[in-house]
């Protein structure tokens, strides 16, 4: 469908004039909903990849089973510090739900959906538990890797969300990384079973590689970012473990 194609294409001009107006510190305060517009087209990209290798209609219903999923969690973290530790939005990220930005939700459809490309080989076998166990952890990592580039920035220089507890790295708590390993483990138990049953996950090679683009980009937009801002040990962690992710999904894959 040429609507599809056009909406990939306007992803990508919104994340250039983003990675401009953000990494220079030039965004107008008018122009704030430009976050939230490019939260949204990341989510429904990979939305449209998920769909594309399965149906359309168990396709929406997964990935609306995912949003209220992670919102529901992300708002135990926003009343209650539970899972992710105490924290809260400082930023309008739009339209809430039980005292989460919608947008939230469609973040982490963007990180699941987006990991879960980067393994599509492991779908080429029948469901198994070594596989199924080794999909978890790669993808769960990957959306550790993702977190770990995403919360500086957004905490240390963007504060788009606030911590009101410290830890290690960047003043956020550890807590919030454990966190994020054991949603997205879930959301991906779920994902894993799905596909199997309903998906053909390496038969889509052009929006398998669109997926993958998505999340590269959103790591080097953050990374600009934190580059300008000397966040300099994030940067060096986020992309050291994601080439050491590669090397071993590229091993996993021949083997």
């Amino acid at each position: 469908m040429v609507w599809l194609n056009r909406l990939f294409y306007f992803f990508i001009v919104w994340w250039a004039i983003g990675v401009v107006l953000t990494s220079t510190d030039t965004l107008p305060p008018w122009l704030e909903w430009a976050n939230a517009v490019f939260l949204y087209t990341a989510g429904i990209l990979s939305i449209i990849y998920l769909c594309l290798i399965s149906s359309w209609g168990k396709g929406l219903l997964l990935s609306v089973f995912i949003m209220l999923l992670t919102i529901s969690v992300e708002s135990l973290g926003v009343h209650y510090g539970i899972l992710f530790g105490d924290y809260h939005y400082e930023k309008d990220f739009g339209i809430q739900l039980l005292g989460v930005p919608i947008t939230i939700g469609f973040a982490w459809v963007m990180v699941v959906f987006t990991s879960m490309a980067h393994v599509t080989y492991l779908f080429k076998q029948k469901p198994s538990f070594s596989s199924g166990f080794i999909y978890v952890c790669i993808t769960g990592l990957l959306a550790v890797v993702m977190d770990a580039i995403i919360d500086p920035v957004a905490y240390k220089v963007k504060q788009y969300w606030i911590w009101d507890e410290g830890g290690f790295y960047y003043d956020i708590p550890t807590s919030n990384f454990i966190g994020w390993f054991v949603l997205s483990s879930i959301a991906q138990i779920v994902v894993y079973l799905y596909l199997h049953k309903f998906g053909s996950p390496f038969l889509e090679e052009k929006w398998r590689k669109r997926a993958i683009l998505v999340y590269r980009l959103i790591l080097i937009m953050f990374s600009i970012i934190a580059l300008v801002s000397q966040l300099w040990f994030a940067v060096a962690v986020v992309w050291a473990s994601y080439l050491f992710l590669l090397i071993v999904m590229k091993r996993g894959e021949k083997g």
